[in-house]
């Protein structure tokens, strides 16, 4: 195993310890540690990195709802910013280098108040790979910038109007950088009930319209219609289904992502999630699937 993930794990193992969970009634920060794998017909990525939020209210661990809704429920700000190591396999390719990503949000919202906004920005390095018995290299790079703003219509039901816009580049020796671009807008919603019996139940729905646009080539637009819905038996266990529907001119990126995903809080402190997600393309030999784990500590 690679020593970079193998440390990451271990310190995975070393958060959920007795003597790492901190007992108390509030929490203002979150740090998490994370690992996924991703792979499709011709790509194999691991990542591992490192995440943490900043809470500007104090937030109740042991709140009369589902704890990981403790955010939403409360409407608090907050900052987070996040780092990752990545290591890719390309068929055909040889690896010269790895990549990163790192990434940094904001979420600015107060108690009381029905105004929410969000903005997030990331940037992603490919790694470089070089074609086998050539000097001929490729890298790639990518930046994504977002902002949201929308309104609590009730207590914990949002509504969010979502830009977005992707920009990512591909290098290779002896040629011109090839560009591309990626803009989003669209709709969504999030809405936490209290059901009968006393548990809860989440879910988020939305609709976007993507449009990319490639040197020397027309400009195509997709649409995603996008659901979710989470489970919460008890406070501390959700379980999570959705599915995405993507429609549209980039017949690359037709078809259905379905995900599934389980969060578990062992103490109000400590977490652990495991999350699936498989994307069913229209078009052959196109599909792909993505695992990742993560531990979390509160405090």
């Amino acid at each position: 195993m690679n020593p970079r993930i193998a440390a990451a794990l271990w310190l995975v193992a070393a958060l959920s310890s007795p003597c790492a969970v901190l007992a108390q009634d509030t929490f203002q920060a979150e740090a998490g540690l994370s690992y996924s794998r991703f792979k499709s017909d011709n790509l194999r990525t691991n990542q591992a990195g490192a995440n943490a939020t900043y809470y500007f209210d104090k937030l109740p661990t042991r709140p009369d709802y589902p704890f990981e809704q403790a955010q939403f429920a409360e409407r608090t700000a907050s900052l987070g910013a996040n780092y990752a190591w990545t290591s890719s396999d390309i068929s055909g390719l040889d690896k010269v280098s790895d990549g990163s990503i790192y990434g940094a949000s904001a979420i600015f919202a107060r108690p009381g108040s029905p105004f929410i906004a969000t903005a997030a920005y990331s940037s992603l390095k490919g790694g470089k790979f070089r074609t086998p018995g050539t000097s001929q290299e490729t890298e790639s790079d990518a930046r994504l910038y977002q902002v949201s703003a929308g309104l609590y219509v009730a207590r914990t039901t949002d509504v969010l109007l979502t830009w977005a816009r992707g920009t990512s580049d591909s290098k290779s020796t002896g040629s011109a950088t090839q560009t591309s671009t990626s803009t989003l807008v669209g709709i969504s919603g999030e809405h936490l009930m209290r059901l009968p019996m006393g548990d809860y139940f989440a879910f988020t729905a939305g609709v976007f319209q993507d449009t990319r646009e490639q040197q020397n080539a027309p400009s195509e637009k997709n649409h995603d219609y996008v659901f979710q819905a989470t489970y919460y038996p008890t406070h501390m266990l959700g379980i999570t289904a959705g599915v995405q529907l993507n429609r549209g001119d980039d017949n690359l990126a037709e078809g259905e992502t379905y995900s599934a995903g389980v969060r578990m809080f062992f103490t109000p402190a400590f977490s652990t999630s495991l999350d699936y997600r498989h994307f069913a393309a229209k078009a052959t030999n196109n599909d792909d699937d993505r695992i990742a784990l993560r531990a979390a500590l509160r405090f």
